[in-house]
Protein backbone atom coordinates (compact mmCIF):
# COMPACT_ATOMS: atom_id res chain seq x y z
CA UNK A 1 0.00 0.00 0.00
CA UNK A 2 1.41 3.45 -1.45
CA UNK A 3 2.12 6.02 1.57
CA UNK A 4 1.71 8.56 -1.15
CA UNK A 5 -0.30 11.23 -0.45
CA UNK A 6 -0.56 14.70 -3.04
CA UNK A 7 -0.74 16.96 0.19
CA UNK A 8 2.57 15.74 0.99
CA UNK A 9 5.36 18.32 0.95
CA UNK A 10 7.11 17.82 -2.76
CA UNK A 11 11.07 16.16 -2.77
CA UNK A 12 13.49 18.59 -4.04
CA UNK A 13 16.01 16.77 -6.23
CA UNK A 14 19.22 17.85 -7.68
CA UNK A 15 19.92 18.28 -11.51
CA UNK A 16 22.60 14.92 -11.24
CA UNK A 17 19.25 13.30 -10.39
CA UNK A 18 17.44 14.01 -13.38
CA UNK A 19 20.11 13.42 -15.65
CA UNK A 20 20.91 9.62 -13.93
CA UNK A 21 16.69 9.19 -14.28
CA UNK A 22 16.60 10.27 -18.03
CA UNK A 23 19.70 8.06 -18.99
CA UNK A 24 18.70 4.96 -17.35
CA UNK A 25 15.64 4.74 -20.41
CA UNK A 26 18.33 4.82 -23.12
CA UNK A 27 17.35 1.87 -25.11
CA UNK A 28 14.49 0.69 -23.26
CA UNK A 29 10.60 1.32 -25.45
CA UNK A 30 8.69 3.46 -23.43
CA UNK A 31 5.85 1.75 -24.62
CA UNK A 32 6.39 -1.69 -22.93
CA UNK A 33 8.69 0.27 -19.86
CA UNK A 34 4.96 1.06 -19.11
CA UNK A 35 3.52 -2.50 -18.84
CA UNK A 36 6.72 -3.97 -17.53
CA UNK A 37 7.70 -1.14 -14.66
CA UNK A 38 12.24 -2.03 -15.15
CA UNK A 39 13.22 0.02 -12.24
CA UNK A 40 10.51 -1.39 -9.89
CA UNK A 41 9.05 1.00 -7.25
CA UNK A 42 9.80 4.54 -5.59
CA UNK A 43 10.78 4.50 -1.90
CA UNK A 44 6.91 5.75 -1.70
CA UNK A 45 5.64 2.66 -3.18
CA UNK A 46 4.82 4.34 -7.15
CA UNK A 47 6.25 3.18 -9.98
CA UNK A 48 9.44 4.18 -11.02
CA UNK A 49 8.93 6.26 -14.35
CA UNK A 50 10.61 9.05 -12.73
CA UNK A 51 12.66 10.39 -16.26
CA UNK A 52 11.19 8.63 -18.40
CA UNK A 53 10.26 10.16 -22.36
CA UNK A 54 6.69 8.44 -23.08
CA UNK A 55 6.66 9.26 -26.76
CA UNK A 56 8.91 7.42 -28.61
CA UNK A 57 10.64 9.81 -31.10
CA UNK A 58 9.75 9.63 -34.71
CA UNK A 59 6.23 8.47 -34.51
CA UNK A 60 4.24 11.00 -35.44
CA UNK A 61 3.01 14.63 -33.80
CA UNK A 62 1.81 13.27 -30.72
CA UNK A 63 1.31 10.19 -28.34
CA UNK A 64 -2.34 9.28 -28.17
CA UNK A 65 -3.56 6.98 -24.67
CA UNK A 66 -7.05 6.42 -24.86
CA UNK A 67 -9.19 4.51 -22.06
CA UNK A 68 -5.54 4.28 -20.30
CA UNK A 69 -4.94 3.63 -16.74
CA UNK A 70 -2.05 4.69 -15.23
CA UNK A 71 -2.16 4.30 -10.84
CA UNK A 72 0.89 4.70 -8.60
CA UNK A 73 2.87 6.22 -11.05
CA UNK A 74 5.92 8.47 -10.37
CA UNK A 75 6.68 10.74 -13.27
CA UNK A 76 8.97 12.89 -11.88
CA UNK A 77 10.99 14.74 -14.24
CA UNK A 78 9.63 12.91 -16.93
CA UNK A 79 8.99 13.92 -20.12
CA UNK A 80 4.85 13.65 -20.91
CA UNK A 81 5.14 16.35 -23.49
CA UNK A 82 2.97 16.05 -27.18
CA UNK A 83 0.37 13.64 -25.62
CA UNK A 84 -2.80 13.34 -26.09
CA UNK A 85 -4.38 11.74 -23.35
CA UNK A 86 -8.88 10.88 -23.61
CA UNK A 87 -10.88 8.91 -21.10
CA UNK A 88 -8.07 7.41 -19.21
CA UNK A 89 -7.48 7.60 -15.36
CA UNK A 90 -4.53 8.85 -13.35
CA UNK A 91 -4.81 7.77 -9.59
CA UNK A 92 -1.96 8.57 -7.03
CA UNK A 93 0.34 9.79 -10.00
CA UNK A 94 3.02 12.17 -9.20
CA UNK A 95 4.11 14.84 -12.05
CA UNK A 96 6.47 17.10 -9.54
CA UNK A 97 9.13 18.86 -12.58
CA UNK A 98 7.59 17.25 -15.74
CA UNK A 99 7.81 18.84 -19.11
CA UNK A 100 3.85 18.45 -19.92
CA UNK A 101 3.92 20.92 -22.47
CA UNK A 102 1.83 20.25 -25.37
CA UNK A 103 0.05 17.68 -23.03
CA UNK A 104 -4.00 17.16 -24.04
CA UNK A 105 -6.19 16.59 -21.40
CA UNK A 106 -9.49 15.41 -22.76
CA UNK A 107 -12.47 14.01 -20.57
CA UNK A 108 -9.57 12.38 -17.75
CA UNK A 109 -10.15 11.80 -14.43
CA UNK A 110 -7.25 12.82 -11.85
CA UNK A 111 -7.05 11.40 -7.97
CA UNK A 112 -4.79 11.98 -5.82
CA UNK A 113 -2.47 13.20 -8.05
CA UNK A 114 0.72 15.72 -7.57
CA UNK A 115 2.13 18.47 -10.25
CA UNK A 116 4.85 20.27 -8.37
CA UNK A 117 6.70 22.84 -10.46
CA UNK A 118 6.10 21.14 -13.59
CA UNK A 119 5.31 22.95 -17.37
CA UNK A 120 2.13 22.47 -18.69
CA UNK A 121 2.51 25.12 -21.67
CA UNK A 122 0.44 25.22 -24.80
CA UNK A 123 -1.81 22.09 -23.92
CA UNK A 124 -5.37 21.64 -22.85
CA UNK A 125 -7.56 21.10 -19.59
CA UNK A 126 -10.38 19.74 -19.51
CA UNK A 127 -11.12 20.30 -23.45
CA UNK A 128 -13.19 18.38 -26.17
CA UNK A 129 -13.77 18.75 -29.62
CA UNK A 130 -16.14 21.04 -31.61
CA UNK A 131 -17.74 17.73 -31.69
CA UNK A 132 -18.62 16.43 -28.79
CA UNK A 133 -21.80 16.24 -26.94
CA UNK A 134 -22.44 17.25 -23.36
CA UNK A 135 -20.29 15.96 -20.51
CA UNK A 136 -18.43 13.57 -23.07
CA UNK A 137 -14.79 15.17 -22.56
CA UNK A 138 -15.57 16.37 -18.96
CA UNK A 139 -12.64 16.23 -17.05
CA UNK A 140 -12.39 15.69 -13.18
CA UNK A 141 -9.47 16.19 -10.76
CA UNK A 142 -10.15 15.31 -7.38
CA UNK A 143 -7.63 15.85 -4.58
CA UNK A 144 -4.95 16.78 -6.36
CA UNK A 145 -2.12 19.38 -5.43
CA UNK A 146 -1.00 21.96 -7.98
CA UNK A 147 2.17 24.33 -7.00
CA UNK A 148 4.44 26.63 -9.16
CA UNK A 149 3.27 25.10 -11.84
CA UNK A 150 3.89 27.33 -15.65
CA UNK A 151 0.48 27.05 -17.38
CA UNK A 152 1.11 29.77 -20.44
CA UNK A 153 -1.11 29.00 -23.53
CA UNK A 154 -2.17 25.98 -21.81
CA UNK A 155 -6.86 26.31 -22.80
CA UNK A 156 -8.73 25.25 -20.19
CA UNK A 157 -12.32 23.98 -20.95
CA UNK A 158 -14.62 23.26 -17.97
CA UNK A 159 -12.44 20.86 -16.06
CA UNK A 160 -14.33 20.02 -12.65
CA UNK A 161 -11.97 20.46 -9.50
CA UNK A 162 -13.00 18.86 -6.07
CA UNK A 163 -10.71 18.99 -3.06
CA UNK A 164 -7.76 20.87 -4.69
CA UNK A 165 -5.19 23.07 -4.00
CA UNK A 166 -3.57 25.48 -6.00
CA UNK A 167 -0.22 26.81 -4.01
CA UNK A 168 1.64 29.52 -5.90
CA UNK A 169 4.51 32.02 -5.97
CA UNK A 170 2.61 33.88 -8.38
CA UNK A 171 -0.11 32.71 -11.24
CA UNK A 172 -0.90 35.23 -13.82
CA UNK A 173 -2.69 35.49 -17.06
CA UNK A 174 -4.63 32.42 -17.47
CA UNK A 175 -7.90 31.79 -18.72
CA UNK A 176 -9.82 29.03 -16.49
CA UNK A 177 -12.91 28.90 -18.38
CA UNK A 178 -15.98 27.24 -17.02
CA UNK A 179 -13.67 25.76 -14.68
CA UNK A 180 -15.60 24.24 -11.54
CA UNK A 181 -14.00 24.26 -7.99
CA UNK A 182 -15.89 22.73 -4.95
CA UNK A 183 -13.81 22.52 -1.57
CA UNK A 184 -10.80 24.10 -2.99
CA UNK A 185 -8.09 26.31 -1.64
CA UNK A 186 -5.85 29.03 -3.31
CA UNK A 187 -2.73 30.05 -1.75
CA UNK A 188 0.07 32.76 -2.83
CA UNK A 189 -0.75 35.33 -5.68
CA UNK A 190 -3.02 35.56 -8.51
CA UNK A 191 -3.25 37.86 -10.87
CA UNK A 192 -5.37 38.10 -14.15
CA UNK A 193 -7.03 35.11 -13.88
CA UNK A 194 -10.23 34.78 -15.75
CA UNK A 195 -13.43 32.45 -15.01
CA UNK A 196 -16.42 31.83 -17.07
CA UNK A 197 -20.75 31.10 -16.23
CA UNK A 198 -20.77 30.36 -19.75
CA UNK A 199 -19.40 29.39 -22.86
CA UNK A 200 -17.17 31.77 -24.49
CA UNK A 201 -18.15 30.41 -27.99
CA UNK A 202 -21.79 30.22 -29.22
CA UNK A 203 -21.21 26.90 -30.93
CA UNK A 204 -20.58 25.31 -27.55
CA UNK A 205 -23.03 26.62 -25.89
CA UNK A 206 -25.40 25.11 -28.67
CA UNK A 207 -23.99 21.49 -28.50
CA UNK A 208 -23.88 21.83 -24.67
CA UNK A 209 -25.94 24.27 -22.82
CA UNK A 210 -24.58 25.95 -20.16
CA UNK A 211 -21.84 24.40 -18.40
CA UNK A 212 -22.56 22.20 -15.75
CA UNK A 213 -20.46 22.82 -12.82
CA UNK A 214 -18.72 26.60 -13.35
CA UNK A 215 -18.36 27.55 -10.10
CA UNK A 216 -16.75 28.54 -6.59
CA UNK A 217 -18.36 26.57 -3.80
CA UNK A 218 -16.64 26.05 -0.51
CA UNK A 219 -13.54 27.69 -2.07
CA UNK A 220 -10.94 28.98 0.04
CA UNK A 221 -8.31 32.07 -0.44
CA UNK A 222 -7.82 33.19 2.78
CA UNK A 223 -4.10 33.06 2.21
CA UNK A 224 -3.79 34.39 -1.53
CA UNK A 225 -3.33 37.69 -2.78
CA UNK A 226 -5.73 38.84 -5.55
CA UNK A 227 -5.62 41.03 -8.52
CA UNK A 228 -7.43 41.56 -11.92
CA UNK A 229 -9.64 39.05 -10.90
CA UNK A 230 -12.76 38.85 -13.91
CA UNK A 231 -15.66 36.95 -13.34
CA UNK A 232 -17.71 36.45 -16.49
CA UNK A 233 -21.61 35.90 -17.50
CA UNK A 234 -22.94 34.92 -13.75
CA UNK A 235 -19.96 33.09 -12.23
CA UNK A 236 -21.64 31.01 -9.72
CA UNK A 237 -20.08 32.37 -6.14
CA UNK A 238 -20.98 30.03 -2.92
CA UNK A 239 -19.72 30.40 0.30
CA UNK A 240 -16.23 31.96 -0.78
CA UNK A 241 -13.78 32.81 1.59
CA UNK A 242 -11.56 35.93 1.06
CA UNK A 243 -8.24 36.86 1.99
CA UNK A 244 -7.67 37.28 5.65
CA UNK A 245 -6.08 40.30 5.91
CA UNK A 246 -9.12 41.75 4.14
CA UNK A 247 -7.50 42.76 0.88
CA UNK A 248 -10.19 41.98 -1.51
CA UNK A 249 -14.22 41.56 -1.58
CA UNK A 250 -16.94 40.34 -3.06
CA UNK A 251 -19.28 43.55 -4.50
CA UNK A 252 -22.67 42.69 -6.80
CA UNK A 253 -20.79 44.49 -10.29
CA UNK A 254 -24.49 45.87 -11.31
CA UNK A 255 -25.05 47.93 -8.54
CA UNK A 256 -21.63 49.69 -8.37
CA UNK A 257 -21.96 50.25 -12.18
CA UNK A 258 -25.21 51.99 -10.97
CA UNK A 259 -23.34 54.21 -8.20
CA UNK A 260 -20.49 54.84 -10.44
CA UNK A 261 -20.83 58.89 -10.25
CA UNK A 262 -22.30 59.01 -6.62
CA UNK A 263 -19.13 57.19 -5.43
CA UNK A 264 -17.09 59.47 -7.20
CA UNK A 265 -18.69 62.36 -5.75
CA UNK A 266 -18.51 61.31 -2.68
CA UNK A 267 -14.55 61.96 -2.61
CA UNK A 268 -12.85 65.24 -1.59
CA UNK A 269 -9.69 65.21 -3.94
CA UNK A 270 -9.50 64.97 -7.95
CA UNK A 271 -6.69 62.57 -7.98
CA UNK A 272 -8.96 60.02 -6.08
CA UNK A 273 -11.94 61.02 -8.22
CA UNK A 274 -9.96 60.25 -11.51
CA UNK A 275 -8.29 56.84 -10.18
CA UNK A 276 -11.86 55.27 -8.80
CA UNK A 277 -13.54 56.79 -12.00
CA UNK A 278 -10.93 54.68 -14.36
CA UNK A 279 -10.64 51.66 -12.19
CA UNK A 280 -14.92 51.31 -12.10
CA UNK A 281 -14.56 52.20 -16.06
CA UNK A 282 -12.76 49.17 -15.88
CA UNK A 283 -13.98 46.77 -13.53
CA UNK A 284 -17.77 47.24 -14.45
CA UNK A 285 -19.84 46.04 -17.14
CA UNK A 286 -22.65 47.37 -18.48
CA UNK A 287 -24.00 44.80 -20.97
CA UNK A 288 -24.10 42.88 -17.39
CA UNK A 289 -21.86 40.04 -18.20
CA UNK A 290 -20.40 40.29 -14.80
CA UNK A 291 -22.95 39.90 -11.89
CA UNK A 292 -20.60 38.85 -8.55
CA UNK A 293 -16.71 39.90 -8.78
CA UNK A 294 -14.00 40.47 -6.82
CA UNK A 295 -13.01 43.78 -6.21
CA UNK A 296 -8.91 44.03 -4.34
CA UNK A 297 -6.96 46.55 -3.06
CA UNK A 298 -4.06 45.61 -4.99
CA UNK A 299 -6.35 46.65 -8.25
CA UNK A 300 -6.27 49.73 -7.03
CA UNK A 301 -2.26 49.92 -7.07
CA UNK A 302 -2.47 50.07 -10.90
CA UNK A 303 -4.96 53.05 -10.95
CA UNK A 304 -2.05 55.58 -9.12
CA UNK A 305 1.15 56.75 -9.57
CA UNK A 306 4.34 56.33 -7.22
CA UNK A 307 4.15 58.50 -4.24
CA UNK A 308 0.15 58.15 -4.14
CA UNK A 309 -0.50 54.89 -1.89
CA UNK A 310 -1.48 56.86 1.11
CA UNK A 311 -4.94 57.64 -1.57
CA UNK A 312 -5.45 53.91 -1.68
CA UNK A 313 -6.72 52.87 1.81
CA UNK A 314 -9.55 55.35 2.13
CA UNK A 315 -10.56 54.98 -1.56
CA UNK A 316 -10.79 50.94 -0.62
CA UNK A 317 -12.26 51.11 2.86
CA UNK A 318 -15.09 53.23 1.04
CA UNK A 319 -16.18 50.74 -1.72
CA UNK A 320 -15.94 47.65 0.40
CA UNK A 321 -17.58 49.02 3.75
CA UNK A 322 -20.92 50.23 0.93
CA UNK A 323 -20.35 47.29 -1.27
CA UNK A 324 -19.09 44.25 -0.44
CA UNK A 325 -21.49 41.02 -0.27
CA UNK A 326 -21.91 37.85 1.22
CA UNK A 327 -22.29 34.54 -1.09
Amino acid sequence: MTEFSASRPPKRYTAKQFTAWRERWAGIDPDEALKTQPFGKTEEGLFDFRGLTVRKPGLGPFKVFRHAQFKLCDFTAGTLATTHVEHSVFQDCVFDYANMNNFGDYGNTFTNCRFYRCEWQAGAIGYDSNKSKRGEYQSRYVNCHFENMKMTRTVIGDPYFVGCAFVFKKLRGVDFGCSGFVNCRFEGAFQDLTFRGKYSDTSDTARKGDPQYAGFTNVSFEKAVLQWFTLRDGFPLRSVKMPEDGSAFIAYIPRLYQDQQAIVERLSDQRSKTAVADYLNIKCDPTGRRLEGIVSRYDLFDCFGKGEEALIPPLYDLLKQGYEIAT
